[in-house]
């Protein structure tokens, strides 16, 4: 999801979910079943500005036994019936079955089975439901608005809230961990209008008098909160990519508004070689049987599975054209909605967290691909003045890790953003080997692509490439609060060199850190890194003679302050 937009509604609102809450892990009734399939058959009418339709869940028992069926639903909804379905929840065909009792109880529906299921039975139920969803503020909710020219534009975007916010379902705002095999989604909406969701369409048709339903089918694992519809009459932009490590050709479409067209033209040129580096660097496309898709939306951008939302500036049609740019600070080195939000196809989409406590494995991630994608475009040196121009948001106090048993409100925070990028750069240092480095982005992401991960996983890829331990770094790094502030000196002698350098963390974790030394002994270029204990640091590094030209490197790629003078 896109940081600022976020952070400065969440500086002005602390609003309470509408919602009963989460119970304990131990005793909450939504553990004890797995999603496997979800499928929205949804109307819109804007005229009313009314979301109606019927919800169908796949889900197998994974508890001891399930007597009923818990799903979230936002209170403003009414649920008109549920009907438990003979069979398994396919793309399209008929949702009718016997009907089930069920009861609300603020955001919790409920469903009542009428025997009992025990371990490894389907459970498979639709809900017919209907409500006037809203927006919460310019970034989350449901938005009813209007183009320029007074047509419909209705966008989604629910991070914020929960996807729970507009459909029924197992909210990944409490549950990340339960990611459905597939979602199908049929959107009808007014003639003259384009309904676009997540997955590939499959085809489109009339719905009755005035209207048309876009058929949508998404064949990979999904957080509910990056399943999303966007109704407009868009302008509908396809091409096909070959990307390498993909056995085909990758769908491309965008859909724009259509004063927007030109713009979004030249824009979205750029998304072919970011595609290119991203793959390069972290893994081919995820998605490739589905599309990769940018859809204009009424705000800014969110990360929605093949489907991300792009509501920025088009920055290349403000430069081309002398335009003011309003997102010109976040947009001064690349487009920053385009560039970070397509980065969570890999991260986020792709990977997901096993937990909110290690949503840096969303934002962290997708923001260090942000410096990727510079390095790549351009140099190390465009990636490091990225970096370093996000470095004064981390306060001292920042830890990475956001805690056990929170939600997606309490774990967000900018420190995963920021820190979460920061951590990754300094890692790559400690690793000191690009060869490695790279290997274990990609091996990362492969390994856990469709699945859910922490912080963990991503250690034992690490050490498996490496081939030792990194325990130290995370109980540091991630686990810890701060980060090192080194002062000292580095003294060349007769016949050594003396560092002398205190090493104090910011917060209440100390920090090992590596310090490289560069040197000339007569004609022989010298090297070593020493690692730096918590603490005054006192060491004396031999030479054969006095040692000449010193430099110390490599620490503008470590998290931190640092002062240290040569002598």
């Amino acid at each position: 999801m896109s940081i600022v937009g976020r952070m400065l509604l969440r500086a002005a609102l602390s609003l309470v979910l509408a919602t009963a809450g989460s119970p304990a892990p131990s005793d909450d009734p939504r553990s004890l079943y797995d999603v496997q399939t979800y499928r929205l058959d949804l109307a819109v009418d804007p005229r009313t500005k009314t979301l109606s339709g019927t919800a169908a869940v796949e889900s197998t028992v994974v508890g001891d036994s399930l007597a009923k069926l818990v799903l979230d639903l936002k209170p403003l909804f009414e649920v008109q019936s549920v009907v438990e379905l003979p069979g398994p929840v396919e793309a399209q065909g008929s949702l009718a079955g016997a009907n089930l009792a069920f009861e609300r109880k603020g955001a919790a529906l409920s469903i009542f089975l009428p025997q009992g299921r025990k371990k490894g039975d389907s459970v498979r139920v639709a809900v017919t439901y209907s409500g006037k969803p809203t927006a919460r503020d310019s970034f989350a909710g449901f938005h009813w608005k209007k183009t320029s020219e007074g047509k419909p534009w209705i966008c989604t975007s629910c991070q914020d809230e929960g996807s729970s916010s507009w459909w029924p379902c197992k909210d990944s705002f409490w549950h990340p961990e339960d990611k459905p095999e597939r979602t199908f989604v049929n959107l009808t909406v007014p003639d003259g209008l384009t309904g676009v969701s997540n997955g590939r369409l499959t085809g489109h048709d009339k719905a009755g008098e005035g209207a048309e339903t876009f058929h949508w089918v998404h064949e990979y694992p999904c957080e509910t909160y990056s399943i999303a519809i966007a109704v407009a009459p868009y302008v509908v932009v396809e091409q096909d990519l070959q990307i390498e490590g993909l056995e085909g050709q990758l769908p491309f479409v965008y859909y724009t508004l259509p004063e927007d067209a030109e713009k979004a033209k030249l824009q979205f040129a750029q998304a072919p070689r970011m595609l290119e580096i991203y793959s390069k660097a972290f893994g081919p496309f995820p998605f490739p049987k589905s599309k990769f898709a940018l859809v204009e939306t009424c705000f800014w951008g969110m990360e929605h599975s093949t489907c991300v939302a792009y509501g920025s500036s088009f920055p290349a049609w403000c430069a081309e054209h002398g335009a003011p740019d309003p997102y010109a600070q976040q947009n001064r080195q690349f487009d920053y909605i385009l560039v970070h939000e397509s980065a969570h196809e890999w991260w986020g989409n792709g990977v997901s967290a096993k937990s909110w406590g290690h949503f840096w494995i969303h934002e962290g991630f997708a923001t260090y691909a942000e410096a990727v994608y510079l390095e790549e475009l351009e140099d190390r040196d465009a990636a490091d003045e990225h970096l370093e121009g996000m470095k004064a948001a981390i306060s001292k106090d920042s830890r990475l890790f956001r805690g056990e048993n929170v939600d997606s409100e309490q774990a967000y925070g900018h420190v995963i953003y920021v820190k979460g990028a920061w951590v990754l750069n300094t890692l790559r240092h400690y690793v000191d080997d690009d060869e490695v480095w790279w290997k274990t982005l990609r091996d990362f992401n492969l390994a856990f692509r469709y699945k859910n991960a922490d912080t963990e996983d991503f250690r034992t890829i690490l050490e498996t490439n490496t081939k030792k331990s990194w325990k130290t770094f995370f109980d540091e790094w991630f686990y810890g609060e701060g980060y090192p502030m080194l002062d000292g000196t580095v003294t060349a002698r007769a016949k050594d060199l003396l560092v002398q350098v205190q090493n104090q963390g910011s917060g209440k974790t100390g920090f090992h850190v590596p310090l490289d030394l560069t040197w000339r002994e007569g004609k022989a270029e010298k090297k070593q890194r020493l690692m730096l204990e918590p603490g005054p640091n006192r060491i004396e590094v031999p030479c054969k003679s006095k040692p000449r030209e010193v430099e110390v490197g490599g620490l503008e790629h470590v998290l931190g302050e640092h002062a240290i003078r040569l002598e």
